[in-house]
Formats: structure tokens, sequence, C-alpha cells
């Protein structure tokens, strides 16, 4: 690869931004590669396989799938999706110490999981999702999970204008084969170069040059699609460097947290067709997700995201994730579980050095900054990603779209083949 001069466009990352970067490259007949430093395509979207039963370590659910392209696709292609509307009551079980809360009890707290949203809708300062909310509430531990498992960050870190400008619709479809390896498809035939970190950008010359592990490109222009925690590592040496709107940026919308934990099970745990979607608080005190059986499959899962993601992987990374969400089932579901666990796996996406994250979260009065991950800088240089989406941050499609954008206006600006 080294040597190569005639480039229209590098792309850096083959996640959802990537992919739709290199779609739309594709289509304008241009010159690129795809530069990945992983060995594999998706990023954050990453579905595994045990014993023939897939899991997402990653994104998981189809959001707005109204307007999801990746939603469109699994459906004209037969896959089988579970059609939730997230707007109903939740949580739609309630745990504490491993006991099953009252339909009482339930409704109280879908009640405050709803009131407590709202107010983030309708109040007029970018403010920490705390101070609009009744933080006395008996549901504002558990409701803290939530914001954390929504937002990667917990209420006190939570900007309301951010949550504001997040578009949603009801829908959150789960796609029974992974939604990683969906958009993984999307990736066929696209020139994608493997086990290729980018280590330097300089856009000072005549063409832009990329210093990656197999040596130099020479491009007309570059899509940037890595995390902005990657960015803000400095593992991309950029001449010169970015501007300070760029900068601001990934000090002011950080990554929340937000990690997956599978139990592979020997068998069903309940009796057929039963499923379970608990919010649940353990003995141990800080609320998890914890699903079973989800489209039949021989899995108990846990969602633990925010500062308790960020204390067990400091802790004892994928173990220390994988232990808290067994007890937590055990809790819920008795001891005998623990001999039916034929499998255990976790991501750790805030330790992967080509990730650092969950989800970009702006900080209370911050979320202005994101326009600095977004707006053109340089005609040679653009970033994508979810963190740069306009009004779907933190999903696949907000990233895959931010791809498709960057490289339709640079092609809408003169971008060519000669």
């Amino acid at each position: 690869m080294s040597g190569e001069t005639d480039l229209d466009l590098v792309i850096v990352g083959a996640g959802a931004a990537g992919i739709g970067a290199g779609l739309v490259a594709r289509a304008a007949g241009l010159k690129f590669r795809i530069l990945e430093a992983s060995d594999r395509v998706g990023g954050r979207a990453h579905t595994i396989s045990r014993g023939g039963v897939t899991y997402d370590l990653g994104c998981h659910y189809l959001h707005h799938a109204s307007r999801n392209p990746f939603a469109a696709t699994a459906l004209s292609r037969g896959q089988e999706v579970s059609i939730n509307l997230t707007h109903d009551a939740l949580p739609e079980a309630y745990y504490r110490n491993g006991v099953r809360q009252d339909e009482v009890t339930r409704q109280a707290c879908s009640k405050y999981y709803q009131v407590s949203d709202n107010a983030y809708e309708v109040t007029e300062d970018d403010v920490a999702g705390s101070s609009v909310i009744d933080t006395t509430s008996p549901f504002y531990d558990v409701y803290t999970g939530w914001c954390e498992a929504m937002n990667g960050v917990p209420p006190t870190r939570v900007s309301t204008h951010d949550i504001q400008r997040y578009k949603a619709t009801a829908e959150d479809w789960p796609v029974k084969d992974g939604y990683g390896a969906l958009i993984a498809s999307f990736a066929e035939g696209l020139p994608v170069t493997f086990d290729c970190p980018v280590h330097a950008i300089d856009r000072t010359g005549s063409s832009v040059t990329v210093d990656c592990a197999e040596g130099t490109l020479r491009t007309k222009t570059v899509v940037v699609t890595v995390s902005p925690a990657v960015l803000k590592s400095g593992s991309i040496h950029f001449t010169p460097a970015l501007p300070a709107a760029v900068d601001k940026a990934l000090v002011d919308v950080p990554m929340g947290l937000a990690e997956r934990i599978a139990l592979f099970t020997d068998g069903l745990i309940l009796p057929p067709g039963e499923r379970i979607s608990a919010h649940t608080i353990p003995k141990a005190g800080k609320m998890l997700i914890v699903k079973v059986h989800e489209f039949d499959k021989p899995i108990v899962e846990g969602y633990i995201a925010g500062d308790l993601a960020r204390e067990l992987t400091d802790a004892g990374g994928r173990a220390a994730l994988i232990d808290y969400t067994e007890t937590a089932a055990v809790e819920m579901f008795g001891s005998a579980l623990r001999s039916k666990i034929l499998d255990r796996v976790s991501s750790c996406w805030s330790t992967d050095p080509l990730i650092l994250g969950g989800y970009s979260a702006a900080l209370p009065g911050c979320s202005a900054s994101r326009a600095g991950l977004s707006e053109r800088f340089d005609e040679r240089l653009v970033l994508a990603g979810e963190a740069s989406s306009p009004d779907q941050q933190t999903t696949a499609h907000g990233a895959y779209f931010s791809g498709v954008r960057a490289v339709s206006h640079l092609v809408q600006d003169g971008l060519k083949a000669d």
C-alpha cells in the first residue's frame, strides 16, 4: 500500500459511520480506502456467537426503527425483530434486593421515570438533569441507572439540551441475529484494510498524507470516524492541529459508558415463552438492567452503564462486570442458576484503546459544543461518527448517516475521480 498517490478519499474507521461514508464513495465512483485499526468492521456494533446463539456485545436496538435504514434492510431480508414500543410503561419489571416489586410499586416507579424524562424536555436552560427532577424520590437510585443506560452518564452529568436535541421515535427493535452482524453486512465489498491504525494525518501539502500501519497514503480528502475519546487521546496526530472548536468539543462532549454482559445457559431458566426485562437494584446497591430469554435464547443479559460501569471496569474489567451481573441474577432467580451457566462474556468498551467509551454525552451547559464535531473547517478533512450527529447522537444509524452526509457534501462540493 505504501506509495499510493492517486486516492480521492481515505476513510479512517470501519464502524457504522465509515461504512456509510464508504457506500457513498463507492456510489460516486471515488477511488478510496477504509483503514480499520481492528480486525473487523462495525466498531461499537459487534455480534458474537456461542454454540450458534448470537449476542450483541455492542449496539443492540434498532432505535427509531421507522426512520432507521438498518431496520428497513432487516425487514426486507425477513430477519426476525421484536416490535417494541419503548414509550410503554417502564420498567417492565422492577426488582430490589432480588425481590420482584409489586405492580403498584412498579407503576409508581414507571410514573417517576416518565415525569423525570418529561422534565428534561421542557426546561429552557441547558442544565444537569438532576436539577430539574425530584432527587428525593425513593426511585431516584433506580432511575439513575436508567438515565445512565440511555445516556451513558447519571442525571448529575446529563445535559438537558443534549436530550432535547435527540429526536426519538418510540420504536426500539432488537434483531434476533444481531444488530452488529446486520451493520457489518453493509460493508460487503467495500475496500477495507484491517489491522491498520492511522498514526498521523498531514494536510499541509498539495495532497493529504495519511501515515498508517502499512505505510503512507496520499489522498485528496480524509473522513475521520473514530470516537471522540480516541481523537482526544492523541493517538492520531494532526498537522495542522484540529481547530479549537474541535478541542473544546472533545472536552465538553466526553464519552459515557455502557457495557453488555451475557451469561449463556444450559437451556432456559424460565418456563418456555416467558421472558423478563427488569431494572434491578441488587444488594450491592446500584442499578443494572437484566434481561432473560429475549427471542427465547438461553441467555441472561446484563446492561451496566455510567458510574457503575466505570467503578467495575476500574476494579476488575470484564471479570467484575460479569460477577456483578451474575450475582444480581442469582439474587433474582436463585443459586441454581450458577450451575446452568456454560459461558460468560462481556464487553469492555471503556478500556478498548480503539473505542475508549460507550457513546458521547455532553456535559451540562455544553450541548452546543457538539457543533465543533460536525461543522466543516477544512475541505480536505471531515469528522463523522455518532457524536457529530445533529439529532441522533449515541446511535448506530446516527453514525451511519453522519458518514453518508460527510461524503455526500464532499461530492457536492466537487470531489470526484480524475
